[in-house]
């Protein structure tokens, strides 16, 4: 099924990502090269495959499930290509991590409808061999075709993507695990009723009849292919669903079987809502320093009187550093994007006297709800700037999200090998499912996006990538007990963690 699929996919083995198989699809993308991948690294099929390594580390080390990422590549004609590469651990028959299923969408352009449909009518067909079992089948293939559906049956209990497989008469033969995860069953063996009691909907919020819209245009010989719904689910919750379907047929040309795939985008869907967010603020902040700069200036061309030419001066200074500030995190966000490290200016620092500073900044905006606490002087081998964005970004959001009135703390600290700033805030928690993704670019959580608070979503992956690129890391913890604490541990010199160049 996998390698009759309209989707690029690729399998890969061990956590160096080796290239196990790829299908037809894959192989024929314009970026990759003529010659046959497996066997190869992932990250040599083809120029700019380096920039999902990390994504590919994070799935293989953490085992989380479908993980997507815009990429921009190079064809090796020179042309742009743009896709969607969404990645998830491949198990085996008892759920033990044994690669990758990496699939990567071509977005460059859209695939025209009739060849979709046509397509997913082949795969259908082709793929739902493979369960056709003894009764439909000579008695002297049973055994062979027997063992076929049991190694098909294998496959889709792994498979992160729903499947569920129909009878003739309208029952239903199979739901893998996925597939029951996905539309919210609690039976193993759901029944058409239960499909009938799903709430799905066309994406303008018209009802959708699973029965009469999905199975019996399958039933009926028409394939479908990607085309996108929305389940509402009884807790209130909304998710994406991409479905396809076709049907094999027997000997005589009636159907026997109707295949329904169906995979999850909410989350691929939600980062682009968000990420379309963010990127209006980013303009509106932009724009907004832009302008008053512009203003300061024309009032000083002018010679108008009443306006101190210095005051103005200042202000065109400060609005032209804000923008400095904002251009420079978008580039440094971008790098952390492409796997580059933040490049770093180094030299001898104290971290107390930079929180003391930060905290100084924020008090003109914020009075005096920022403390500093820890040892008098903790000085190393740090970027200064660097280190000032980043315990700016964790203080001002603990003061952002924290609750109203209540102090934020900053310890300094230092160890025998470390240097330690800590960030707390007391208030409502930052939920497990937020936390998992926080450090992602334009990712905000649910609750800032709900109470309307403003954010690029690229503060915290600035704070990571400051972390990393001196040697350290930033982890969180947040409990409705103990609050909200980021913790940026860092080694007391950063110098031998710098990469060539």
């Amino acid at each position: 099924m996998v390698e009759r699929s309209p989707i690029p996919t690729l399998l890969t083995v061990t956590d160096e990502h080796i290239v196990r198989y790829a299908n037809p699809a894959f192989c024929g993308l314009p970026v990759m090269p003529p010659e046959a991948p497996a066997g190869a690294r992932f990250t040599s099929l083809f120029h700019g495959a380096e920039a999902l390594e990390a994504l590919l580390d994070g799935v293989f080390r953490d085992g989380v499930a479908d993980v997507a990422a815009e990429v921009a590549l190079a064809c090796p004609e020179g042309t742009a290509f743009h896709g969607t590469a969404i990645v998830a651990p491949l198990l085996d028959e008892r759920a033990r991590k044994r690669g990758l299923v990496v699939q990567l969408l071509d977005t460059t352009a859209q695939v025209t409808v009739r060849a979709r449909e046509a397509q997913a009518a082949r795969d259908a067909k082709e793929a739902n061999e493979k369960l056709i079992v003894a009764g439909i089948r000579e008695q002297e293939l049973a055994e062979r075709a027997s063992q076929s559906a049991a190694e098909l049956r294998a496959l889709l209990d792994v498979m992160s993507q729903g499947v569920t497989v129909f009878g003739a008469a309208r029952e239903v033969v199979l739901v893998n695990p996925a597939g029951r995860a996905m539309l919210g069953f609690s039976s193993e063996r759901p029944t058409l009723d239960d499909y009938r009691r799903c709430d799905l909907r066309h994406l303008d919020g018209a009802r959708l009849d699973f029965e009469q819209d999905v199975l019996s245009r399958v039933l009926g010989g028409e394939p479908f292919a990607e085309e996108e719904v929305l389940l509402h689910l009884p807790g209130g919750a909304v998710r994406h669903i991409v479905l396809s379907g076709g049907a094999v047929r027997d000997a005589r040309g009636r159907v026997a079987l109707a295949m329904n795939l169906y995979r999850d985008v909410t989350q691929v869907r939600e980062l682009e809502q968000v990420r379309e967010q963010c990127m209006s603020f980013i303009t509106h902040d932009l724009r907004g320093s832009m302008t008053a700069a512009m203003y300061a200036a024309e009032v000083i061309g002018m010679d108008r009187t009443g306006y101190d030419p210095q005051v103005l001066a200042g202000k065109i200074v400060r609005s032209l550093s804000r923008m400095d500030e904002m251009i420079r995190t978008l580039l440094d966000v971008q790098r952390i994007r492409a796997g580059h490290g933040i490049p770093l200016l180094l030299g001898a620092c104290d971290l107390v006297a930079i929180a003391r500073e930060v905290i100084d900044d924020l008090a003109s905006f914020h009075d005096q709800r920022a403390v500093l606490r820890g040892e008098a002087c903790v000085e190393g081998v740090w970027s200064q700037g660097e280190l000032r964005r980043a315990i700016w970004n964790l203080a001002s959001n603990a003061l952002k999200y924290g609750e109203s009135g209540a102090p934020v703390v900053i310890t300094v600290e230092k160890t025998s090998e470390h240097a330690v700033v800590a960030v707390h805030n007391e208030g409502p928690p930052i939920p497990a499912e937020d936390q998992d993704h926080l450090f992602a670019p334009f990712v905000r959580t649910r609750a800032a996006m709900v109470g309307g608070q403003r954010g690029w979503g690229l503060g915290l992956t600035f704070v990571r990538g400051c972390a990393e690129a001196h040697g350290g890391r930033v982890t969180l913890v947040s409990e409705a007990e103990r609050g909200t604490t980021f913790t940026l541990e860092l080694p007391l010199d950063s110098r031998p963690h710098q990469r060539p160049g």
